[in-house]
């Protein structure tokens, strides 16, 4: 099964998410992806300007594992949760030595940690808010004792690791996954506190979430956690420490990706028969005309020159051959997905190509149609299409061994698109019309925007599955991303 998601992820880029889950019995889970972008024709995007180069330089991947899911209780009271995990981790690395395994296992319980919290907080947030206020009784809830023991649990290990003659790097590990912790509970007791005002609920029951958030912030006080040696008016080092910070607890999930061209060997297979074979006619005239003529004449030299000139255009004519046909067989791309400690998790292959409106499915065609504003939308010689194939297969056995979470059961494809070189033809932002009202001519300025459609088409075990958005976009950035509903096929 696959989760998608699309939106903006800054002024020129669009994100699509998608977390591929472990479905099959078997060893293995396979899925294929492709996304359909339409591009208008006047943005001067096609495959004289938009090479496969340029399109895989405007495409960000990132693979990562989906954190597990627990609920607070469980992170508190299960022996194999990731809070139980983490102090095993810190009684073994403080009685035993400080070797390099155990301590990159330390780490890797201070990340877990941090990244399954953050995740069992989001979830939780996201159902407080969707909850009628009748059926909440926020000040009856156990969310936030259960989250105070957590970072009480933690924190009592803090002195263990200090008081230890371990090295100052591992020292500080736990107190990074200290303030981390701190960061994301406080995050998301803020975003509560704010939900539960909008709504209006009465301040007896925003008491509690108050309270934990003043005293958080005391404790942040205390290590000095938001504090800056310069001078930060505008808060730059500060949001930059919490972006870095981010990063170095989530990496516990990344995955690294190891790119190589697909067909390499075939291709070059293909030019070394090419290569023979230009040979052979090459040789062959050679011995005719050296037959007929004799060596060191003036037709057996003619021969010898026409010979090499059809050896080299034949070499060349089967090379562009191959590749004109090979998109056909192969992908650009096949990436290799494997953990810190190599083990292979997975395979993905990537394929760009523009395509034409005719050789598009029957299904496709009929959901680009859909909703169009006029019937000039119709009119497909004014698009471009873009078809962006991507093939994933997953081992679901393997994953999670390093970091021992038997929870992990499904990935995330994190795809940033950049839509920077499609604004260099766009018209100016703001565009000036007038209109007769009343008898007098108006000036008015409107927004110039352009619409790039996306359609994307699912592959699982569980079937085929299509959707559509739109991305609303002007030369100053996307404007917003529009999901359009489907009819059922």
């Amino acid at each position: 099964m696959i989760q998608n998601s699309v939106k903006i992820h800054d002024n020129f880029s669009l994100e699509i998410k998608s977390i591929y889950e472990n479905t099959s019995k078997r060893k293995k889970t396979k899925y294929d992806t492709i996304t359909y972008l339409f591009i208008p024709n006047g943005l001067n995007i096609n495959n004289q300007t938009y090479t496969k180069t340029k399109f895989y330089n405007d495409v960000k991947v990132y693979i990562r594992y989906n954190a597990s899911e627990y609920t607070l209780e469980e992170i508190i009271n299960l022996k194999t949760g990731p809070l139980n995990l983490f102090i095993k981790s810190v009684k073994k690395i403080v009685k035993e030595k400080s070797t390099k395994k155990n301590i990159l296992d330390f780490e890797a319980k201070v990340k877990l940690l941090g990244a399954i919290l953050n995740n069992s907080l989001k979830l939780q947030t996201h159902y407080f808010k969707f909850q009628k206020l009748a059926d909440l009784q926020l000040s009856n809830q156990d969310f936030f004792n259960q989250l105070k023991e957590i970072l009480h649990i933690y924190r009592t290990q803090i002195p263990i690791i200090e008081n230890s003659s371990l090295d100052e790097n591992i020292k500080n590990i736990i107190k990074l996954g200290d303030e981390y912790l701190s960061n994301i509970s406080n995050y998301y007791t803020i975003q509560l506190l704010e939900h539960f005002k909008k709504i209006s609920t009465e301040k007896s029951d925003l008491k509690i979430i108050i309270q934990f958030i003043k005293e958080e912030q005391e404790y942040r006080k205390t290590q000095n956690f938001d504090t800056s040696k310069d001078d930060d008016y505008y808060d730059e080092t500060l949001l930059h420490k919490r972006s870095q910070l981010k990063k170095y607890i989530d990496g516990v999930l990344f995955l690294t990706r190891d790119v190589r061209k697909d067909g390499a060997f075939v291709e070059q297979s293909v030019f070394a028969i090419a290569a023979g074979l230009a040979m052979v006619f090459s040789t062959g005239i050679a011995f005719y005309y050296q037959q007929v003529y004799g060596n060191f004449t003036l037709p057996f030299f003619i021969a010898l020159v026409v010979g090499y000139m059809f050896k080299d255009r034949i070499k060349a004519s089967i090379g562009l051959l191959f590749i004109s046909k090979a998109s056909s067989f192969f992908y650009d791309y096949k990436i290799k997905i494997k953990d810190l400690q190599n083990n292979l998790i997975g395979i993905t292959k990537e394929n760009f190509v523009f395509v034409p409106f005719e050789k598009l499915g029957p299904k496709v065609k009929k959901h680009r149609i859909k909703d169009g504003y006029l019937d000039a939308d119709y009119d497909f010689y004014g698009e471009q299409i873009i078809q962006y194939k991507r093939k994933i297969e997953i081992y679901p056995k393997k994953f999670g061994q390093e970091i021992s979470d038997n929870r992990l059961n499904s990935l995330v494809d994190i795809t940033r698109i950049s839509f920077n070189r499609f604004i260099t033809q766009m018209d100016d932002p703001k565009k000036s019309y007038s209109i007769l009202k009343k008898g007098k001519i108006i000036n008015r300025v409107g927004n110039k925007i352009y619409h790039i459609n996306v359609i994307q088409k699912f592959y699982s075990e569980q079937g085929i599955e299509f959707k559509r958005y739109r991305i609303i976009m002007n030369r100053k950035g996307i404007k917003r991303v529009e999901n359009i509903a489907l009819d059922v096929i």
